[in-house]
């Protein structure tokens, strides 16, 4: 065997599978708190695009919707990580202001305003793809997605769980191939150890399986 093949074989490949394992740890994406439900008028009206992307062989999700699902969640997430690090950074300038010993009322409450705009971007981002994910789905699989969060989503990170793990053995078959056809898969895989992990680690199950399909389609070649 070429050394090449070997030498990622042994390495990325093991890697990519382990941290599959970061599925187990998604379930806090689907908890509802008990509490929220009353005064939350979005409870139970959106679905979270892991869980849609998550269960779509069990909810026969077209390949017409799955790439609607990558499109619009790929073009938010961009956006949405944007917000989330700039409510950090405004929240704890708030903070600061709130916790001198001597308060600037004016100066606290337009650092709060600050605050408070971005969290309406930031709902306003959330609710507008939950909107257009809701939009892509048929009532009949919106209802196969409520039957799945009474009690599916054990199942459900396991079946996916399997799948990527299947999709990673294959672009380890493929890279070796690649590598014994005297060509050099090095760069594809670590720019999918870049990508693929840290998502997967996030919890980021819908963008890193578009990454995956990118790597496996780029070995195909």
């Amino acid at each position: 065997m070429n050394p090449m093949s070997s030498n990622f074989t042994s390495k990325r490949t093991m890697k990519l599978i382990l941290v599959l394992a970061a599925i187990t740890s998604m379930s806090p994406l689907f908890a509802t708190d008990e509490s929220k439900k009353a005064v939350d008028p979005f409870a139970g009206a959106f679905f979270p695009p892991e869980l849609v992307f998550m269960a779509r062989d069990r909810i026969a999700l077209t390949q017409e919707q799955q790439e609607g699902l990558r499109a619009n969640v790929e073009k938010a997430q961009p956006r949405s990580d944007e917000l989330r690090a700039k409510l950090d950074r405004e929240t704890a300038a708030l903070a600061v202001l709130a916790k001198q010993e001597h308060v600037e009322e004016t100066a606290l409450i337009a650092q709060l305003d600050k605050v408070l705009d971005v969290e309406r971007d930031l709902k306003h981002l959330h609710v507008g793809l939950g909107a257009t994910i809701k939009n892509l789905l048929t009532s009949e699989q919106q209802a196969k997605l409520r039957e799945i969060l009474k009690g599916g989503i054990a199942q459900l990170q396991e079946d996916v769980k399997k799948r990527l793990t299947e999709k990673v053995e294959l672009a380890k078959q493929r890279a070796t191939k690649m590598a014994q056809g005297g060509s050099d898969p090095s760069e594809i895989l670590k720019a999918m150890d870049e990508k693929f992990n840290p998502l997967m680690q996030a919890g980021k199950v819908v963008e890193a399986e578009a990454v995956l399909d990118r790597v496996l389609e780029q070995l195909a070649k």
